[in-house]
């Protein structure tokens, strides 16, 4: 005799409504294969199956419950076993039809990330069951009541879940219910984790614990308590797993709470404005160094603001974005959280590449009204083009280009966005982000350099740009388009805006969650030394995304493993594929073409490449390295002791320290410059002091001359920095290495002052913009 569970689920799957749910289905997730994110099975199909199941499932435990209630001996269990076969089958076709699609098209039918959707939906269906159930059973059968029930459970869940989000730390979110949100959007790999694994199962548990409490009361009540001795054994398994995961996420800090994160990183720094969780074995000079940075950028942020007394921030620094994925559900994408007035960071050298645009998102949180803290029309509407615009605004420069000059050579390009759109309440996320952080963030500088930072701070706390600078906010865009008009696009801008720019919305590519797994998968591969299996990821990347870029990146695997023919042959086959327009990758692979040319001792291939590289006039980090390499090999010792630094072979310690015992001027900048960087102040400042008196190629001798004014600063010769990098501002030759000097000298004036004791910047400092 069939078990009772199955007889219930072929007598719900012989009703007209379900069979044709099937259909429906098996027909969607065919059909979802055309849509952004949905193009393979993954986390989205997968969540959009635990909220299917969060819908589906009262439609099917209510005549579940009822079909045993009309039995003597009605089981709990039987009802939730045969609604639950019935959803998942259900479950099974949405997954079907998506596999049939994927095999259709270019992507793969099944990948790792195709486990998100069992892990996602499964549970949901399993739990959902669960609470439709015990709905049922408390409302007699009867939907209304029924439905009522389930929806105040489904409710609370989800606020339970709400609460602990804004609460705390982590940026991911599962409910045991409606499924998970895995972090930011632009962390585009998403690999299956521990964390996944811990939440979903304690939700499978917990839905055979609450089943196994109804089965154990209904048998109590028919047959006495000796007839619950199977479903209290259940209970006590099922209920034991689910501590067990819970306090298993607990112990690996995988749970995202403060207590985890703290133990994790293990040190903390407090200054008068910034509290820093940071790796406990991080030098104290590094240490003193970011805490030194945070204190000076949100004093300085503030008063760009208008604030006078700007929110305490806590800023969390990880070792590595496994790391901080691992923590609190973000790799490659730091965040910031406004009403915390919190933020997250992967570790980095001074000076932190994105410290100052996440402190921007809390200090600026003390403008912004509403729950969270960020601009929002009607306190419920968000402006994410407010929300990023301004942080972009208020950066430094740290390349040779500025935001304006960026949105120029957009617009040039055509890839300037319509910047109505992207500060209204949702067309930021309809463009690829480089190029709606880029338009908003000029549109923000620009409106804080024309208009005024309280202006600014009112559309910010209101989220109505059009109110708060009482004009529509057509004629603004059309202002701030006048205001392009008039600049320049410096040599080298295009090609690089071509390149960072071009590349499309995470909507618009296909396949683009198996791509960016790929790519995650090669650059682990490479950075480990299996370049084999790094050159077979990148050209399977290569075949879903860019082919040329894909053989850029399997070259440079190959040399970096010392394989250098075959880092040649991939070299040319990406000069044989790359576009004819894409003169970005093209000086890019001159100057990797010249590293090799070095590693074979072939000095003339290799100033070959690199002028070639120079005459793109790439951004700022990318000459100053080019220039360096050139030095060093005009001087066969100098070459011999800078080589492995400068291509980044080996242990970095020992190339630097190798590179110490060399009497150039190149040398001592390079040294000089590392040290600083670790907030070595008093060992940088004599070999900066060194390479700013002897010759060094121009661009190399400039940033010497500043970095030597900058470590005086810090060293307490507040005169002598500060007048330097005055002249610096004043002899500047683009508007970026300006700002640059002036933040410098904010910066010199204010620690000064802070050694002093006033505690602020002194009240005639320019601020940005």
């Amino acid at each position: 005799m069939e078990p009772r569970f199955v007889q219930i689920a072929a007598a719900l799957a012989r009703r007209r409504a379900v069979r044709a749910g099937g259909a429906l289905l098996l027909a969607a997730g065919f059909a979802a294969g055309s849509l952004p994110l949905l193009d393979a099975p993954g986390y989205e199909l997968g969540q959009a199956g635990a909220l299917l199941a969060a819908a589906l499932a009262p439609l099917l435990a209510v005549p579940a419950v009822r079909m045993e209630r009309a039995r003597p001996d009605a089981s709990p269990a039987a009802a939730f076993g045969g609604a639950a076969l019935v959803l998942t089958a259900l479950l099974a076709l949405l997954l079907a039809g998506g596999v049939v699609r994927a095999a259709l098209g270019p992507c793969s039918a099944f990948t790792p990330a195709a486990a998100f959707f069992p892990l996602l939906a499964l549970p949901s269906a399993l739990l959902a069951t669960a609470v439709a159930t015990l709905s049922a059973l408390a409302a007699r059968g009867r939907a209304p009541p029924a439905a009522l029930l389930y929806a105040a459970a489904l409710a609370a869940s989800l606020a339970w879940t709400l609460v602990a989000a804004y609460r705390g730390p982590a940026a991911f979110l599962f409910d045991p219910v409606l499924g998970a949100w895995p972090g930011p959007l632009y962390d585009e790999a998403l690999p299956v984790d521990a964390r996944l694994l811990l939440f979903r199962g304690e939700a499978a548990a917990w839905a055979a614990a609450a089943i196994a409490l109804a089965e154990g009361a209904a048998r109590a009540r028919r047959a006495g308590l000796r007839a619950a001795t199977t479903p209290a054994v259940v209970l006590a398994l099922a209920a034991g797993a689910a501590v067990a995961a819970r306090a298993t996420r607990d112990a690996l800090a995988l749970s995202g709470e403060r207590e985890g994160i703290a133990r994790a990183l293990g040190g903390r720094r407090e200054g008068p404005r910034c509290t820093i969780l940071l790796p406990a074995e991080k030098p104290a000079a590094a240490a003193g160094a970011l805490l030194a940075e945070c204190e000076f950028h949100v004093a300085d942020l503030a008063r760009a603001l208008g604030l006078a007394a700007p929110p305490r921030v806590t800023v969390h620094v990880y070792r590595s974005p496994a790391e901080k994925r691992r923590l609190v559900g973000a790799a490659a994408t730091e965040f910031a959280k406004p009403w915390l007035a919190e933020v997250h960071v992967v570790d980095a050298p001074a000076p932190h590449p994105s410290l100052r645009h996440e402190l921007v998102h809390a200090v600026a949180g003390a403008i912004a009204a509403g729950p969270l803290r960020i601009p929002a029309r009607a306190g419920v509407v968000p402006s994410a083009g407010l929300l990023e615009g301004l942080a972009v605004a208020l950066e430094i420069p740290r390349g040779d280009w500025t935001v304006h000059e960026w949105s120029r050579a957009a617009r040039e390009l055509g890839l300037l966005p319509d910047v109505a759109a992207i500060v209204g309440p949702a067309g930021f996320w309809t463009q690829a982000p480089a190029r709606a952080y880029t338009a908003s963030g000029s549109f923000l500088a620009f409106l804080l350099e024309r208009h005024g930072p309280a202006k600014v701070a009112r559309a910010y706390r209101d989220g109505d740009v059009a109110a708060a600078l009482g004009a529509p906010l057509e004629a603004l865009v059309a202002e701030w388009q006048a205001f392009l008009d008039g600049v320049a696009v410096p040599p080298g801008l295009e090609a690089a805006a071509r390149a960072r720019l071009g590349r499309k919305s995470l909507f618009a590519r296909r396949c683009a969650r198996e791509a960016a797994a790929l790519a995650a998968d090669a650059a682990a591969a490479a950075g480990t030394g299996r370049a084999d299996e790094a050159c077979r990821l990148w050209r399977r990347w290569g075949a879903l995304a860019d082919a040329a870029a894909a053989e850029k990146a399997a070259g440079d695997a190959l040399a970096r493993g010392g394989e250098l023919d075959g880092a040649s042959a991939a070299y040319a086959r990406a000069r044989a594929w790359a576009a004819p327009e894409d003169e970005a990758l093209r000086a890019s692979l001159a100057s990797a073409e010249g590293d090799v040319a070095w590693r074979r001792g072939d000095l003339v291939a290799a100033e070959r490449g690199w002028s070639e590289a120079v005459a793109a006039h790439p951004d700022r980090p990318e000459a100053r390295l080019l220039a360096a390499k050139r030095a060093a090999v005009t001087d066969p010792a100098l070459g011999a002791a800078a080589r492995a630094y400068l291509l980044a072979e080996g242990d970095p310690a020992l190339a630097l320290a190798r590179l110490a015992r060399a009497e150039h001027p190149l040398a001592a900048y390079l040294v000089g410059r590392a040290l600083l960087s670790r907030g070595e102040v008093g060992a940088a400042l004599p070999e900066l002091a060194r390479a700013d008196a002897q010759p060094l190629p121009p661009l190399l001798a400039a940033e010497a001359r500043a970095l030597r004014a900058e470590a005086r600063c810090r060293a307490g010769e507040t005169d002598a920095g500060a007048g330097q990098l005055a002249a610096l501002a004043a002899a500047a030759d683009g508007e970026a290495e300006r700002l640059r000097a002036e933040a410098a000298l904010r910066r010199c004036r204010f620690e000064a002052s802070e050694r002093a004791g006033l505690g602020a910047a002194p009240a005639g400092a320019r601020l940005l913009p």
